[in-house]
């Protein structure tokens, strides 16, 4: 699904677009006023994939009034995002002759009028999904994105990970890349860690995981720290997945002699799918063990 953000003092009479929209594949969550909405968007701004501004709508929560200010206020936060993250709004309106002036159009752009344009609009909005690197990513590898939606992994990994097949798309297999393959297993580590309690706390000196008690402990081995903490997997982690672990741990480790710009691209491309099949075995894992967790 399409995850879009809708700003519109009137949205609650107007459920039925909410309906329409559902069936194009897109979810929307609606704020009725400018303020709020971008707040909601600021702080989810992974999640959301676009964006729909009435053109005439409250700032504030508390305002009196009905105008441009609250549209003024979303379109510049907008572009501030759009300068680090593509996030595409659209203008919806229901006054279509008030915004018929070339003035208009200069400062905000093309609008689409309630009722009338609702199909292309959607369409519009499905359009510039697809150019979204997490709707990409999923088209790529819908099954892997089970363990993010349940809320299995943290926000941080989804980005890591969507950033890792964005360049995996792109052919771009340079060696920083390989370090961002690294952060990713770290970050898996965490999350097995809270929100998941599989790997103990004393794997994870001053917060950041030991590699390899981490990779041990995932592979069934008796792990201990240097204070004499120790503890050992009961769960059932299959051999393959072990090996997974342990083939990422070492390749996103092993080129640290390398330059940030030269190419990795076989150690690249072969831990892209060990996070894949990692990503996929994942939920069951935690279903079984962990089910209270999800």
């Amino acid at each position: 699904m399409i995850e879009t953000l809708w700003i519109d003092d009137q949205w609650k009479l107007q459920e039925d677009f909410i309906g329409e929209a559902e069936q194009f594949g897109i979810n929307i969550y609606p704020f009725d006023n400018g303020e709020d909405g971008m707040k909601e968007l600021k702080e989810k701004k992974d999640f959301y994939h676009s964006v729909i501004l009435d053109a005439k709508v409250k700032l504030s929560h508390d305002s009196e009034k009905i105008g441009l200010e609250g549209l003024t206020y979303s379109r510049d936060i907008l572009i501030t995002i759009n300068e680090h993250k593509y996030m595409p709004y659209f203008i919806l309106t229901g006054q279509p002759d008030y915004m018929e002036t070339n003035m208009f159009r200069e400062a905000y752009g093309e609008f689409y009028t309630k009722g009338d344009d609702n199909s292309l609009l959607f369409n519009a909005i499905i359009d510039s999904a697809k150019k979204h690197s997490e709707i990409q990513a999923r088209t790529d590898f819908p099954e892997s994105f089970n363990c993010f939606d349940l809320g299995i992994l943290s926000t941080k990994s989804k980005s890591l990970y969507i950033n890792m097949l964005s360049s995996f798309r792109q052919d771009d297999f340079k060696k920083a890349n390989l370090n961002d393959q690294r952060d990713l297993l770290e970050s898996l580590f965490l999350d097995l860690h809270d929100p998941i309690p599989c790997i103990p706390l004393f794997c994870f000196p001053n917060g950041r995981p030991n590699q390899e008690w981490c990779t041990r402990f995932l592979e069934g081995y008796e792990t201990s720290n240097f204070m004499g903490a120790s503890a050992k997997l009961d769960k059932n982690i299959p051999r393959n997945i072990q090996a997974t672990f342990r083939k990422i741990k070492e390749s996103t480790n092993g080129y640290s002699h390398l330059t940030e710009d030269e190419i990795v691209k076989t150690p690249f491309i072969a831990n892209i799918y060990g996070f894949v099949e990692i990503l996929e075995w994942l939920p069951k894992f935690v279903e079984v063990n962990y089910k209270n967790y999800i």
